[in-house]
């Protein structure tokens, strides 16, 4: 995004005041004491979210290359403008100069560590995880929190939106522990207001058999578990047929859609990347359909459980969730990487526990962070316990089992599942 100053101040104070009056209740009310939700503290036995507390803003990451055979004061090669605007409305703007190539190795190493689910070292300063948040948010911590921010909306040039901000850490907590936040390329493509009927209906739609592909046996108790069966319609296998997607997704009577299977995001446009529905696949150059089909209602979140659909190119930022909301959704989730099925299955269904209390978007996905860092998301017998011993997933096999029994703390499980979109 590239924008003058004087524009990027209009454009950010517009957002900044649609997101203090975003939860469309009382204006949020600053945080008395440190920049965490209030009853969300590090050594909590239960993540809370207290809505006195919430204290949004939104930050602005851009990138600017400097051409060829030109370097900064200190030897990089280009500039990272990172610019803050908190509820009171005061900008706050830090110039980083940076190597694109260190920027790079960095990102590249920390995306290895994650696939490895190896630990991030985050008590040593050289870890990926240290350097890359030193990079990107060092310089406004005190900002932070002086201004008691609790949630951000991140607006982050294209190069950056691979950054899994969630797993970096300042050395005592991880970003995502911290901070809940979601990721938009565009601040024109965020719906910032509120949805209209937070009580209309959900739809569920997955598959668990594929052919020529591998079996997803969790996805019936995830669509199963996300949500009472009274607010929600289901569709598995071959209930779930490319033109049942379309039709029921378009109905305005819905205003959240769920999606578990397999997806392919390939190179080339919407039209080269398919979710693969119980029959065959579903062109996601398809979604933008969906707008017309809604006749202007958005849905307000779009989620899709499986892997690597926040991972975009030139022509489809943040890939099938950058598609959801260019096909006018408020809010999507998707995942940067090859997700674990199992965790992610249990990671969703936790999820929901907390947006069906009436959290908002960004929050419900924090305190699911937080369940897992904290290991209150964990395996007994052949179960997966969440929050308050309250049962996610059952009958696991013990295939199933093993891959968490060493814990699902490590961020590779809970690090790469990002909001885009509207925070709330």
């Amino acid at each position: 995004m590239q924008c003058n100053a004087g524009a990027i101040r209009m454009l950010f104070l517009g957002s900044a005041l649609a997101l203090l009056f975003g939860l469309g209740q009382t204006p949020p009310m600053r945080a008395q004491g440190n920049a965490d939700l209030p009853e969300t503290a590090v050594n909590s036995s239960t993540p809370k979210f207290k809505r006195e507390g919430y204290n949004p803003a939104v930050l602005h990451l851009q990138f600017t290359k400097l051409p060829e055979g030109r370097t900064t004061a200190s030897g990089g090669d280009a500039f990272l403008d990172i610019t803050l605007i908190p509820s009171s409305g005061t900008l706050e703007g830090v110039r980083v100069e940076l190597t694109t190539a260190d920027f790079r190795m960095q990102l590249r190493n920390l995306y290895v560590q994650l696939s490895r689910q190896d630990s991030l070292k985050v008590d040593d300063p050289e870890s990926p995880s240290r350097q890359l948040y030193a990079l990107l948010f060092e310089s406004l911590t005190p900002i932070l929190n002086r201004e008691k921010v609790t949630t951000l909306l991140i607006a982050a040039d294209r190069g950056l939106q691979a950054v899994p901000f969630a797993a970096l850490s300042d050395g005592q907590r991880y970003f995502g522990d911290r901070y809940a936040f979601s990721i938009t390329p565009s601040l024109a493509l965020t719906d910032l207001g509120t949805s209209a009927d937070p009580g209309q209906r959900r739809l569920a739609l997955g598959a668990s058999e594929f052919k020529g592909l591998a079996a997803l046996p969790l996805v019936p108790q995830e669509l199963d578990r996300i949500g009472p069966a009274a607010n929600k319609d289901l569709f598995l296998n071959e209930e779930f047929t490319p033109d049942r997607f379309l039709e029921k997704a378009g109905e305005p009577t819905y205003n959240q859609l769920h999606v578990a299977t397999h997806a392919e995001f390939k190179p080339g446009g919407p039209d080269a990347s398919q979710l693969h529905s119980g029959i065959g696949p579903i062109s996601m150059g398809q979604l933008a359909k969906l707008r017309k089909e809604r006749q202007g209602v958005p849905l307000d979140l779009v989620v899709f459980s499986a892997c690597r659909t926040a991972l975009g190119d030139a022509n489809a930022e943040l890939g099938f969730s950058g598609l959801a909301l260019q096909a006018g959704a408020r809010s999507a989730v998707g995942t940067l990487w090859y997700v674990d099925d199992v965790v992610t299955s249990a990671y969703f269904v936790q999820m929901y526990i907390f947006l069906d209390q009436g959290i908002p978007k960004a929050e419900a996905m924090q305190l699911t962070r937080q369940a897992f860092v904290r290991n209150l998301v964990r395996l007994e017998g052949d179960q997966v316990l969440g929050v308050n011993n309250q049962p996610l997933l059952l009958n696991l096999t013990p295939s199933q089992q093993r891959r968490l029994s060493a814990g699902v703390d490590n961020p590779f499980f809970w690090a790469g599942i990002e909001l885009m979109g509207s925070p709330w």
